[in-house]
């Protein structure tokens, strides 16, 4: 199940997240933010410290799903 979630649902949730969050905030680093933030607190608490690997992976890709969001605003 950890599996499914950190492969698919995650990557999912944070890339339609991160474009939603651009719009809503209009800005593009907010949404970046609030992944790392929230994702970090899963890794304390329901997750183990390798978990922090895929938080900075999962906080990189809501940068790059942002960023063309910043560009459709203009």
């Amino acid at each position: 199940m950890e599996f499914l979630f950190v492969l698919i649902i995650c990557p999912l949730i944070v890339v339609l997240l991160s474009i939603f969050g651009t719009f809503l905030f209009n800005k593009w680093f907010v949404t970046p933010i609030i992944t790392f933030i929230v994702l970090t607190i899963l890794t304390f608490t329901l997750f183990n410290e390798t978990f922090f690997f895929w938080v900075i992976i999962f906080t990189s890709l809501s940068i790059i799903a942002s960023l063309p969001g910043r560009g459709m605003r203009k």
